[in-house]
């Protein structure tokens, strides 16, 4: 008897540890074949597993993605949540991190993320009222987004060749935007700039309801009517100098947006 139980318990685990091994093992390729078309995704070009495999190409609503890859962490299968280690290329930047997806929530960590200001926000389908220019270098250690609602945030934005164009062009240098978690749920940030024919600092704060104020201060350095004049005189930029107080204020989802002065 004691025999038997020994050979059912090893049988059961052989068993157990070969199903593991085909899921593990089991083509990329065969997989989307077989439920493709209940993801919200299509991929071409597949090879590995599902585990680990890569796409040369895949677009998620309407976004193209190349050389994409993935690493899945199972254990978080057991949660509920999928997770993995991703990397791709956009048509004219990169991303790269790890992400946790579960119904309506997205984690992230170590998340890596350059590409034009203008394409970040077609693809967050956000509309402002200027035209703007310029690259985001995006370097977060945390990010969360529930209900396609920012509600944690740590690390640091960068957009440089920061261009804002409000009927003439101000060329504002590299800024950079440090954000931390606060209190009560709020995301605070700190604005600095650098390089640029301005020196603008700031103090953000985003609410939970993706409500937020950002009042900054900016003043002209020297040589700065030579290079943005037209813009300073439009946005009443004193050239000497003197420092200009104003709140920026909205939501994230790109309405409500004002600019008064303080």
């Amino acid at each position: 008897m004691k025999l038997t139980k020994r050979a059912l318990l090893l049988g059961t685990l052989g068993l157990a540890s070969y199903l593991l091994f085909l899921a593990i093992t089991f083509p990329a390729s065969q997989a989307y074949t077989l439920f493709g078309d209940r993801l919200p995704v299509q991929a071409y070009g597949l090879s590995g597993s599902i585990w680990s495999g890569q796409a040369a190409v895949a677009t998620i609503e309407g976004q193209r993605l190349e050389a994409v890859q993935w690493k899945l962490r199972p254990s978080h299968l057991l949660t509920g949540r999928l997770a993995s280690d991703v990397q791709a290329r956009l048509p004219n930047g990169s991303v790269s991190g790890y992400v946790n997806v579960s119904g309506n929530s997205l984690r992230a960590r170590d998340l890596r993320l350059d590409m034009p200001v203008d394409q970040l926000l077609n693809m967050a389908d956000v509309t402002l009222p200027a035209r703007i220019g310029g690259r985001f270098d995006i370097s977060m250690r945390s990010l969360r987004i529930e209900n396609e609602r920012l509600t944690e945030a740590d690390g640091m934005l960068t957009w440089h060749q920061a261009t804002l164009n409000l009927g003439r062009p101000l060329q504002m240098g590299s800024l950079n935007l440090r954000l931390e978690p606060g209190e009560d749920g709020m995301i605070n940030g700190t604005l600095i700039s650098q390089g640029g024919p301005i020196d603008l600092s700031g103090d953000l704060r985003i609410r939970p309801d993706g409500d937020f104020d950002l009042e900054m201060t900016v003043r002209a350095l020297e040589g700065a009517e030579d290079a943005i004049g037209p813009a300073m005189g439009l946005l009443g930029i004193p050239a000497d100098g003197t420092p200009v107080r104003s709140r920026l204020s909205g939501n994230l989802d790109g309405t409500n947006i004002q600019l008064t002065e303080l």
